[in-house]
Order: structure tokens, then C-alpha cells, then sequence
């Protein structure tokens, strides 16, 4: 994007997180999905046809992030099955965050198709801004699911089919490998419908789960999906490299390679296709006051309400003749570190992706898009206190770009 260095705008047309499902789709005999499949040059490295596919999916890997820890020694399994196997960039989404890149892979569409734009959302038919993953308004705190009282049922609420229920019409059994504590919430219930939901409370619980569905005699082909969080809630904590982060990986890899790989391996190979990827990756970001909106009374005075979407892609909705008071707040105040783009804008350039768009998507967009310009940028409204050091949800290479790892079992 011009201007903001380092940055990538999402591919929706082979080479991006929205095409995966398509092409898991293709490979299990399925039917076309919204979204394109992933391109020739990618597809090429592996069979017209499988039995199962495996896709896990760590939430905030980042391309670059991974391939430094190979090159480093830290992750050695993974470094062994990029030789054997295949490793793609792709990009995110935008906004490259969860709600959005994990409602991507489980209907087969872009952003701008299903709809769900943001970490915080505006809501035109509840009249408040809603947080997508817990499902409840963007100002509470413990009100998980909160808006089923206003007649919200996230089972509904896409009016588009999930992965599950194509599936199931096209004779493919879809498993939802994920933790516990995630069954019965609302983004599960958005995405799982005609899904077998597995809950893991550990790594080994986990795979001995999948290892038990691969082995699995039922002549049925399936999509497994494995969801792990813990990269993303530690680049949140302490930072997108912290230590911390690549220790727990190597330990979610061991235990794969030592639950699944060795018992897995011991069948005849390539009935199973392997894909590691991520929703998308992260950067980080000390803790800067600077960038608090609650400090900035003046800017708060231009918009109708608390900006939407992501701290790293705020949606600014903006008192009507105030677009231009808005701009120039935010140059005197932190010069060059935001470039705007305004709905319009954002919609000519596919930046929330191709097809025909969700009908309420304009209203969800807001007037005005800050883009940062600086991985460290950032700007925060939410009333808590912000202790993030590691953030996404903008257009960074860190954030955009994620992996894909395929290797046959």
C-alpha cells in the first residue's frame, strides 16, 4: 500500500488464507465455495485427491516469525517437514484478525462475503457496536454471548452456509478439533453447525484425539481442523518473538511429532494431507499512552462514537464534515505514522475482498480507515487498562503474512 512501509494488501485470488477451504474442498471431492481456491502454483505440489485433509491452524504464526525459528534450530520438526513437504507465504485477511480470517476459513469466503469485519463490529440492526468473538456489546466485560437478549443467533446471523453443512451434502465428515472451553461459545456455534466438535484440554489430549479420527476405519473422507491459541494469547502478553512464544510451539510440535507423526507415518502415505497455517501473524507493540483515545478529548469530540474493528485498523466514524478535522488531528499528533482511506476507497480496492458484497457491509466499514504506518502504531479506546505488548490487525507484512505448510501422511 503506498505510503505505509512494509505493508500487503490481502491476495484473494490464489494466495491468500480464503482460498484454503476451496481447495480442501477440491481435494475431498467436494463442490466450489464462494472464494477462489488457492493457485495452480501452489495446488501443483500435491495430489488431485485425498482421502482426509488435516488443517492446523495456529492462531498468530507468522510466516516470518516461523522461518526465523527454523533458521534458528528452534522448531526442528517443522524444519524437516519443509524439506520433505511444501511451505507458501500467504496473506491474511483484512482485518487480519480471529473473527474475521477464522469466519474466512469456515465458510470458504472473503470479509467482504460473509460479513464479519473486525474484532469490534457496528451493528446497524442491534444499534451498538458488538465484539465477535464473544457476542456480546463492545463496552461490556462477562457477558459472554450477551446478545442472544436482543434476538442475536449466531447460528443464523451469516445467512451463508459453514464449511460443515457443504460437507455434509457432498458425503465428507467435518471434525472441529478445538479447546474446551471454546464449545458452546459464539463464534463455535457460528461456524460449526454440522461439524462433530472434539474439546482438548491439553497438547496430548489434543492429538491423540486427531490420532484417533486419522486412523479412523470409516472409509468416509473427512476434514479434520485443529485450532491452538497459545501463540496469540502470549504475542498479546509479551511480544510477537518473546520466548515464551516459541518455547510453547516447540512443545505443541514435540507432542505432535511424538502422539501422531510416529504412529500416523506407520500406514500406507498419502491418503492424509498435513496443512499447518495460521488466521494471521503479529507485531509489537509497547504500551504507549500516546495512543490512548481517552486522552485525546479534541479527537473525540470529531466522531460519533468509539472507533470499531482493530486497534492496528481503527474504523473512525466521524461526525458528518469532520473527515478532514479528523486527518489533520492525527497528523499534528502523531505525524506520518497513520494514512487514511475512506469506505469508498476501501471497497474499489477489494480490500476486504472480491464477489458479491454482504448487504450491511458498508454500514459496518465506518468513514474513515487509519492505517498505520509503523508496526508500533496503534490507537486504543476500549475503557480497560491496555497491557498488550503484541497486536494485529493491520496491513504489516508481520501481520499479513502467514504459512502454509503441506506435507502428505
Amino acid at each position: 500500500m503506498d505510503g505505509v512501509p512494509e505493508s500487503i494488501l490481502p491476495s484473494y485470488d490464489g494466495f491468500g488464507i480464503a482460498n484454503i477451504l476451496p481447495s480442501v474442498s477440491a481435494w475431498l471431492g467436494g463442490k466450489a465455495l464462494p472464494a477462489a481456491p488457492l493457485h495452480e502454483s501452489i495446488t501443483q505440489h500435491f495430489a488431485k485427491n485425498y482421502k482426509q485433509v488435516l488443517v492446523i491452524l495456529v492462531d498468530a504464526l507468522g510466516y516470518k516469525q516461523l522461518c526465523q525459528w527454523m533458521n534458528d534450530g528452534q522448531v526442528p520438526f517443522w524444519q524437516a517437514q519443509t524439506e520433505a513437504g511444501h511451505l507458501f507465504p500467504l496473506t491474511s485477511i483484512c482485518p487480519s484478525t480471529t473473527a474475521s480470517a477464522l469466519t474466512s476459513i469456515w465458510t470458504g469466503s472473503t470479509p467482504s462475503q460473509h460479513g464479519i469485519i473486525g474484532y469490534e463490529m457496528w451493528l446497524w440492526q442491534l444499534g451498538m457496536s458488538i465484539n465477535n468473538i464473544f457476542h456480546m456489546p463492545a463496552t461490556f466485560e462477562g457477558d459472554m454471548g450477551g446478545l442472544s437478549r436482543a434476538g442475536f443467533d449466531p447460528e443464523t446471523f451469516l445467512g451463508m452456509d459453514p464449511i460443515g453443512t457443504h460437507f455434509k451434502k457432498w458425503g465428507i465428515d467435518t471434525h472441529a478439533v478445538m479447546p474446551s472451553h471454546i464449545v458452546g461459545s459464539g463464534l463455535s456455534r457460528m461456524h460449526l453447525n454440522d461439524a462433530t466438535f472434539h474439546g482438548y484440554s491439553s497438547e496430548s489430549d489434543l492429538w491423540v484425539k486427531v490420532r484417533q479420527l486419522l486412523l479412523n476405519p470409516n472409509p468416509r473422507r473427512q476434514f479434520v481442523y485443529v485450532y491452538w491459541s497459545i501463540v496469540d494469547t502470549l504475542a498479546h502478553r509479551y511480544g510477537t518473538y518473546a520466548e515464551a512464544g516459541v518455547d510453547s510451539f516447540t512443545n505443541f510440535s514435540h507432542s505432535f511429532e511424538r502422539l501422531l507423526m510416529e504412529k500416523v507415518n506407520k500406514r500406507k502415505p498419502g491418503d492424509t494431507l498435513v496443512l499447518l497455517t495460521a488466521d494471521h501473524g503479529s507485531v509489537t507493540t509497547p504500551v504507549d499512552e500516546q495512543y490512548n483515545l481517552a486522552n485525546h478529548p479534541e479527537l473525540r469530540k470529531l466522531l460519533v462514537m468509539p472507533p470499531t474493528c482493530e486497534a492496528r485498523l481503527p474504523f473512525l466514524h466521524v461526525k458528518s464534515g469532520q473527515d478532514e478535522a479528523v486527518k489533520n488531528y492525527f497528523e499534528k499528533t502523531w505525524p506520518g505514522e497513520f494514512q487514511f482511506i475512506n469506505r469508498e476507497q476501501a471497497l474499489q480496492m477489494e480490500l476486504f475482498g472480491k464477489g458479491t458484497s454482504h448487504s450491511d457491509l458498508e454500514n459496518r466499514i465506518g468513514d474513515l480507515i487509519a492505517v498505520p504506518t509503523k508496526p508500533e502504531t496503534y490507537l486504543w479506546w476500549p475503557k480497560k487498562l491496555n497491557r498488550l505488548l503484541g497486536r494485529h490487525g493491520g496491513l504489516h507484512e508481520d501481520e499479513m503474512l502467514v504459512p502454509l505448510l503441506g506435507f502428505e501422511l
